[in-house]
């Protein structure tokens, strides 16, 4: 791939979100900017990474690279079977998933980039897990089908939320703190067993 020549911040930014739409990859722009942002600002301790500020060309190409490097590696879930869970294994991710919704919502303030993953992922979740619900109803079927990567996203968003109350500082105070991670850890743990 060849590098870019000198670039704003704000065309890293832009570039990035292209790259990752071509890839079917869709990231809202302020998570891309706030963590292009953290990642200039841990290089350049001290530094403001304004939009308009120039970054020279390997910079911007190593940004450029870092951020859609990963997206480009998919696993094959073409020759995965799907998973098949009862619905009151359905009704558990659903209840975590909504659960997961309510502290990152509620610690926006505290971690915008963080947050702002666990909403995606909940939201792209939360759409898989009703469109199958909705199809084991159609069939007459109480055994709803989700694939690998509904089930990857459902795992990432659940630890997201479980690390952001264990050690990120978020808060989480007016819920009951033991019967929230048992309800985290307990979804990961029937993930754990489930392709």
């Amino acid at each position: 791939m060849d590098r870019p020549g000198a670039m704003k911040v704000g065309d890293v930014v832009a570039e990035i979100v292209r790259r990752l739409g071509e890839q079917q990859r869709v990231v809202p722009e302020y998570i891309v900017r706030d963590a292009v942002e953290a990642a200039l600002s841990r290089r350049f301790p001290g530094a403001t990474p304004a939009p308009s500020v120039v970054l020279p060309g390997e910079i911007a190409g190593e940004l450029i690279e870092g951020f859609c490097a990963g997206a480009t590696t998919s696993e094959d879930d073409a020759a995965t079977m799907p998973a098949v869970l009862s619905g009151d294994e359905t009704g558990r991710l659903i209840t975590a998933l909504g659960l997961a919704v309510h502290v990152a919502a509620f610690n926006l303030d505290r971690d915008r980039l963080h947050v702002a993953q666990i909403l995606n992922g909940a939201a792209a979740a939360l759409v898989a897990l009703g469109a199958a619900e909705r199809a084991a109803h159609a069939d007459g079927t109480s055994a709803v089908l989700l694939s690998p990567a509904t089930l990857r996203t459902v795992r990432t968003t659940v630890a997201g939320v479980l690390q952001g109350t264990e050690s990120r500082g978020w808060q989480a105070r007016h819920l009951d703190q033991d019967a929230t991670s048992a309800l985290f850890t307990g979804v990961l743990a029937m993930l754990g067993a489930v392709p």
